[in-house]
């Protein structure tokens, strides 16, 4: 392909029809399956770094906690913290982004997508 549009329509495609991460240079991908009791906290500890960062990309729908923490109570560190709605049992789900490899002067050039999977009983 010599015509320059052509050439960025063909990765367009291959990057659409392989995923968004089958382009990014770094799109590892976790699943953890979680068992928990409708009266349980669930933490799970993801970046230290000044520099790292962790975001939610996609909210969990039934519960009464869902957020990630960055304080002195996690000693700044990134703990993603997962409570279910009360009465609730079933199925739920969140997908967090972690980034790593910032020098500080440069964007992240890690990012790893983690998605837990609860199933919440009594």
């Amino acid at each position: 392909m010599s015509n320059p549009r052509g050439v960025v329509l063909a990765l367009l495609l291959l990057c659409t029809a392989a995923g968004v991460t089958a382009c990014d240079r770094s799109g590892d991908a976790e699943t953890i399956f979680v068992s928990l009791r409708t009266s349980e906290t669930y933490q799970f500890a993801m970046v230290t770094g000044v520099e790292d960062g962790a975001r939610i990309v996609s909210q969990a729908e039934h519960f009464s906690l869902s957020e990630i923490r960055r304080d002195s109570t996690t000693n700044w560190s990134a703990v993603y913290v997962y409570a279910p709605s009360a009465g609730f049992l079933g199925e739920d789900g969140v997908q967090l982004e972690i980034t790593t490899g910032s020098d500080g002067a440069s964007a992240p050039t890690l990012r790893r997508r983690v998605t837990i999977r609860f199933s919440i009983r009594e």
